[in-house]
């Protein structure tokens, strides 16, 4: 007791300490200091804008600040990006009231940065650099306006179309490429070449065409441009240009014109072919079919401007003292061009809505903006780009607009993944037949090709210019008046998506996710105009939480494919207005038999489900409005069941475990066949393996038929894709009856061949669309090709492998070698060698050299003793060594 009140008298003194009770005060006082912090940094603020008013205002026009202020506004700057920051710390919750304990650190942390923020402020606010002092600017050296404003690219094709100007032989020249890409701007160039350059045309007309425009608004524009009264008609304007040399610049067309009707004298017509006079014409439009329509001797295609013309254009439009005085805006601005991908207006525009941004906050702000999709937040850019690029959107039929919206969610993803989409939303429409719904499907992308809104990849994966994918997803939010409709997120490194997030489920229309998230929400709340939900490729994700579907009962859409779920709930009888179900590539190992309630189910897409067998009797006929079933490899249904499905199913793939099944499935639509076990088949026909004329069978399996003799392809020509033959042994030859291979298999693009004993593989030499072959595993096979066969073309009459990239050639014991004759291989990128000792050597033709083969795999030993006609392929050629497990 005496020592405690010996102690006191000391701890007073501690306590009364100024410094002591100052280190206190950021423990237990940190809001205080940042409301003081808070406070100066409004006057700073305020001492900033009143310095940027005056270096704007117009009298100091070609003026600049002079180190000292350029340096003060820097620091300024970056003080201010000091205190955004540890606001931003502060406000995550560290500091609460009720933790302040296990905050103690975090707290005197903030409070003690607060308080020397504070006191830099208050130099920054008493530094006399900080006054205005103004030095005049050097004039910039002159730039080739072709070069920076058009871009290298550009410039070039500007240099191709004057050359077509001189050439007589070329009358009409299509310009043509996705809204943006510097069509008009290629044109406006021309005309400003042939305005100041001696080319002989007596008239130069640039007319915008633009869409729905009426025929008699354009010749009242040529008659304008000609000096004729606005009344003149095609008469006039046709009399005026046929004695004159004349190039019309026809910008932005929608459709095609009759040149004729506007008075125009064909530039490909009988009045030009004396050569007397010359008649140009040049025009734009967003649509590649349009240029053929218009019937232009030239095509041009503009695309996006490479990186560094990027660049360039972006510092034409934006303040580029700004993003040159410091290294840190420059690094931002260099991610705000990626995220334009090259689209000259999207440069343009957000380049001249950053004009005003000064500081790294704002850039910040705006690169996080463009990144989270939010692009309303840069001031003009929906008002002025998504408008002009909508206008490619607004061209399209109704249901093609749809179809794209559609794609947009699905970007990045293959082909029947779209027609799978557009199946279950019910844009195709009806159809007999799936190879009607694939027709329909190939018809609208070509329509969306050539509209520049999406392209494909070499390896077919479907894509959008990021600008466009923007400009879809603003456009499905109701033109930005409803962000929430339509939700489209990834959550990569995520393991569950934010609470915040899934609020504005209730909201939705369409959600689609991916990433790596592990749990799906809780939902506490009901997501009633919620339609379509797509959750893709979260390979973690394993179990659907109870009560997740009850929250969502007006659900016509749900795809869960490629995700790692179990099962799915008993809960999914909920949802009584499901029309569509893909539950395929996940670990789903039986049906439950909830699935019965969903009377209005017309999609179910069970593919690939490696723990899947015999579905449970009644189910598949007890869903009596069920158009397509995918089943395929593994599940499969009893014959007595299929008998039922014959009156309403349009598709369906499975496994055929028995010749009753097989027998069943002739009389149906079948898209995909694993054919496996069935030990007393002995013969098999093509032609009894889909409905004749209704089928489109695009995926066949063989495997393990251990009696199979026989394998007859005939009937109509097919739609295979993918054919697998595997562990056959008896099957020696192929018998070809009514078509030659390369019609049968024109859309033949993977062969594999597994363990079988076939003797000849030349019926695949001109499959045209072939791209992978994978033989292994054939113990009596010794020469692959031989082109006297009855079947095969002449070699020299007909390209072989025209498509083929990929090329595995495993454990094949007598393989002494593959052709007799020399191969092209024109495309072939990747080969595989292992196991076949016999093989001596490559049948590469000598222009192999001059091509590239990027990927070798082969045993070291192997490689080095092979014998080689040429000695110089195998300079050109690098082998992996790498052992791959197969």
């Amino acid at each position: 007791m005496d020592l405690v009140k010996g102690c006191l008298p000391l701890c007073s003194g501690i306590m009364q300490n100024s410094v002591v009770l100052q280190h206190m005060s950021f423990v237990f006082h940190p809001k205080g200091k940042l409301d003081e912090l808070e406070s100066v940094m409004r006057d700073l603020m305020a001492k900033k804008e009143d310095i940027q008013r005056e270096l704007d205002h117009p009298r100091n026009k070609g003026k600049r600040p002079n180190s000292q202020l350029r340096r003060w506004l820097h620091k300024a700057g970056e003080t201010e990006d000091k205190v955004q920051q540890l606001l931003d710390e502060y406000s995550k919750g560290n500091c609460d009231a009720f933790s302040w304990l296990k905050n103690c650190y975090s707290r005197y942390k903030i409070g003690s940065e607060a308080f020397k923020l504070k006191d830099e402020i208050d130099v920054l606010l008493k530094d006399k650099q900080s006054e205005i002092s103004l030095v005049e600017t050097q004039p910039p050296l002159p730039v080739p306006a072709s070069h920076r404003i058009l871009g290298k690219g550009i410039a070039s094709k500007l240099d191709t179309i004057c050359s077509y100007l001189t050439d007589e032989t070329v009358g009409m020249v299509g310009v043509w490429g996705m809204g943006g890409v510097g069509k008009t701007t290629l044109l406006r160039k021309i005309q400003s070449l042939l305005d100041n350059a001696n080319m002989a045309f007596d008239h130069v007309l640039f007319i915008v065409a633009s869409q729905n425009i009426q025929l008699e608004k354009l010749r009242e524009e040529i008659a304008k441009k000609l000096q004729l009264p606005s009344s003149a008609g095609t008469e006039d304007i046709f009399n005026v240009l046929k004695i004159n040399n004349f190039v019309l610049l026809l910008d932005d067309i929608w459709e095609e014109i009759d040149l004729n009707d506007l008075g125009i004298p064909h530039p490909c017509g009988d009045n030009n072919s004396t050569k007397q006079y010359k008649y140009k014409v040049v025009f734009s439009t967003r649509s590649e079919d349009v240029c053929a329509r218009m019937g232009a001797s030239k095509m041009i295609r503009v695309e996006c401007l490479e990186p560094d013309e990027a660049w360039d254009l972006f510092k034409d439009n934006v303040n580029s003292d700004v993003i040159e005085s410091d290294e840190r805006i420059n690094k931002i601005a260099k991610q705000v061009i990626n995220a334009c991908s090259g689209l000259p207006l999207a440069l343009k525009v957000i380049g001249k809505a950053m004009s005003n941004k000064k500081t790294l906050p704002e850039w910040k702000f705006v690169l996080r903006s463009l990144e989270s999709s939010n692009t309303k937040v840069v001031q003009g850019v929906e008002e002025s780009l998504f408008p002009i690029l909508k206008f490619s959107y607004d061209n399209l039929p109704d249901n093609v607009k749809n179809c794209f919206l559609s794609a947009s969610m699905l970007q990045g993803r293959p082909k029947y993944k779209l027609l799978e989409c557009w199946m279950g939303l019910g844009l195709v429409g009806d159809f007999v037949y799936l190879q009607e719904a694939f027709d329909k499907v190939e018809y609208i992308l070509k329509t969306l090709e050539e509209s520049c809104l999406l392209y494909f990849s070499h390896d077919g994966y479907m894509c959008f210019h990021d600008v466009i994918y923007e400009m879809a997803m603003w456009i499905a939010s109701d033109c930005g008046m409803n962000r929430n409709k339509w939700i489209a997120k990834g959550y990569y490194g995520f393991t569950e998506i934010p609470t915040n997030d899934t609020k504005n489920w209730r909201f939705a229309n369409r959600v689609m996710t991916a990433g790596d998230m592990e749990l799906l929400p809780i939902l506490s709340h009901q997501c009633p105009d919620l339609l379509c939900l797509m959750i893709l490729e979260s390979f973690l994700l394993n179990n659907i939480p109870e009560g997740f579907f009850p929250q969502m009962p007006n659900l016509m859409y749900l795809d869960l494919s490629r995700t790692g779920i179990k099962e799915l709930p008993k809960d999914i009888k909920c949802l009584v207005n499901l029309q569509y179900l893909n539950i395929s590539d996940t670990l789903i190992s039986s049906l439950p038999k909830e699935l019965v309630y969903l009377n209005k189910m017309q999609y179910l897409l069970c593919r690939d489900l490696g723990g899947l067998s015999k579905v449970e009797d009644g189910l598949m006929s007890k869903l009596q409005k069920l158009k397509v079933i995918d089943l395929y490899p593994y599940g499969w249904v009893e014959p007595d069941e299929l008998k039922l499905l014959k009156k309403h199913i349009r598709a369906i793939g499975m496994r055929v475990v028995s010749q009753e099944v097989l027998q069943q499935l002739s009389y149906l639509p079948t898209t995909q066949l694993c054919i496996e076990n069935l030990d007393k088949l002995i013969s098999l026909s093509f032609d009894t393996l889909s409905c004749k004329n209704h089928g489109f069978l695009h995926a066949l399996q063989i495997k393990s038929c251990s009696q199979l003799e026989r394998l007859v392809m005939n009937g109509i020509e097919t739609h295979l894709n993918d054919l697998i033959i595997c562990d056959v042994k008896k099957l020696l030859n192929i018998i070809w009856t009514d078509l030659s291979p390369p019609e049968f298999f024109h859309m033949l693009k993977r062969l594999c061949i597994f363990r079988c004993n076939l003797t000849s593989f030349s019926w695949v030499l001109h499959l045209p669309c072939l791209f992978e072959l994978n033989i292994e595993d054939c113990a009596e096979i010794e020469m692959l090709f031989y082109p006297e066969e009855r079947e095969i073309q002449p070699v020299s009459e007909c390209l072989m492998f025209p498509a083929l990239q990929s090329l595995f050639l495993i454990k094949l014991p007598k393989l002494g070698s593959i052709s007799n004759f020399a191969l092209d291989f024109p495309r072939l990128s990747q080969l595989t060698v292992r196991q076949c000792l016999n093989l001596k050597k490559l049948p590469f033709r000598h222009g192999i050299n001059n091509r590239q083969i990027t990927y070798i795999n082969c045993k070291r030993k192997w490689w080095e003793s092979l014998e080689w006609d040429d000695g110089i392929i195998p300079s050109h050629l690098a082998p992996d060594y790498s052992t791959i497990f197969w």
